[in-house]
C-alpha cells in the first residue's frame, strides 16, 4: 500500500472490518482478552488505514481489507401486511398517537368535570377538537 493510500481515512465498515479480524486472532489465541481490547479501541478510534494496519503489525492473516466491495443484501421478502403501529408510514403513526392523545384528554376532561361538576372543565377539549378539525 502506497503512502497516498495509507493517509486515506476509514469509515464504519472498515473499522469493523478490522474489529471482526482482531477477533479472530483472539479466538486463535494470538491475543490476550486485556490486548484484543485495547487493540478493538483503538480501531475504532482509527482515522486512516494506516492506523488500522499498524494494529496487526505483528500479527499474521486476517488483516482487514480495504475497498472491497460489500456483499449487497438480498432484499427482504414481501411479508404479509402488519398492523404494527411501527411498521406504518409516519403521517399514519402520528394520526393514530394523536388520536391516542386526544382520547386520553378527552376520557381525563370528562373524568374531572363529572367529579367536580364543572362543566367549564370541558373547554380544552373543544379547543383541541377544533384545532384538529381545523388542521388534520
Amino acid at each position: 500500500m502506497g503512502t497516498g493510500e495509507a493517509n486515506i481515512r476509514v469509515g464504519t465498515t472498515d473499522r469493523e472490518r478490522a474489529v471482526d479480524a482482531l477477533a479472530n486472532h483472539l479466538a486463535e489465541g494470538r491475543l490476550e482478552v486485556a490486548e484484543y481490547e485495547q487493540r478493538c479501541g483503538a480501531a475504532t478510534a482509527a482515522r486512516t488505514r494506516a492506523d488500522l494496519l499498524a494494529l496487526f503489525d505483528d500479527l499474521p492473516a486476517p488483516h482487514p481489507v480495504f475497498d472491497e466491495p460489500q456483499a449487497a443484501e438480498p432484499p427482504a421478502p414481501v411479508a404479509e401486511q402488519s398492523d404494527l403501529l411501527l411498521d406504518r408510514p409516519a403521517p399514519r403513526r402520528a394520526k393514530v398517537a394523536m388520536g391516542a392523545f386526544v382520547g386520553v384528554a378527552v376520557a381525563a376532561v370528562v373524568a374531572v368535570a363529572a367529579i367536580t361538576a364543572t362543566w367549564w372543565a370541558l373547554a380544552p377539549i373543544l379547543v383541541i377538537g377544533l384545532l384538529l378539525v381545523l388542521f388534520s
